[in-house]
């Protein structure tokens, strides 16, 4: 992975998704058919064959002519802000993005991928025209409480993971499963077992406790 990846990987920002699957035209459901100069196979082919060079300022001059040819395809409009993205131009990214928004207000994909151009280019989800403003959801007493309220009933522990997927559905995460582990084993209402891995750490409560 290039450093230019390393460093604009925030936090939850899908690059290995993206370099490895990255989203195809059908995850659009509203994306119209295209009639571009060449079939979308081809299209993909070329688009694969630049982001393993990590060209991104190919990829952007690709999907510009893409949406020459079919102006109306938020594929090839996401695709863009995704090169704008990993090429430093978080304007243009930001900029792409927001016609996408307006289109498909609720779309995670979309909302999410510009929570974190935001927080690359150093500002904050208030500085953004939103239609829909997700949840951003912060490592906070809140968190904890809900995680204690739900181990509570049964006693039960649980993995890291499992935890983690409530909020992950809720809205944009603002921690790691590895920065929950951390604050779980630092709140005396927990008991974590195996904590040297979130892979392998499982979470009960304290029923008594500790003073």
């Amino acid at each position: 992975m290039s450093q230019k990846i390393k460093e604009n990987n925030i936090i939850r920002f899908p690059v290995e998704r993206i370099k490895g699957r990255r989203p195809a035209p059908s995850d659009f459901p509203e994306n119209p058919s295209t009639g571009n100069e060449y079939p979308e196979h081809q299209w993909m082919d070329i688009e694969d064959e630049l982001w393993a060079k990590e060209d991104f300022e190919e990829l952007i001059l690709l999907h510009k002519k893409q949406l020459e040819e079919a102006p109306q395809d938020n594929f090839a409009r996401f695709s863009l802000a995704q090169a704008y993205f990993f090429n430093y131009d978080y304007e243009k990214a930001l900029e792409t993005l927001h016609s996408l928004h307006k289109k498909m207000p609720d779309d995670p994909d979309i909302l999410y991928f510009i929570v974190e151009v935001l927080l690359a280019s150093g500002k904050t989800d208030d500085d953004f025209n939103w239609v829909e403003k997700p949840e951003i959801i912060n490592l906070t007493e809140t968190v904890m409480d809900a995680c204690y309220n739900m181990l509570k009933p049964g006693y039960k522990t649980c993995s890291i993971d499992h935890l983690y997927n409530i909020f992950f559905e809720k809205g944009y995460l603002m921690f790691t499963q590895e920065h929950l582990l951390a604050a779980l084993a630092d709140d005396g209402r927990f008991l974590v077992t195996h904590p040297e891995s979130s892979d392998t750490a499982e979470v009960g409560i304290i029923t008594q406790p500790l003073e």
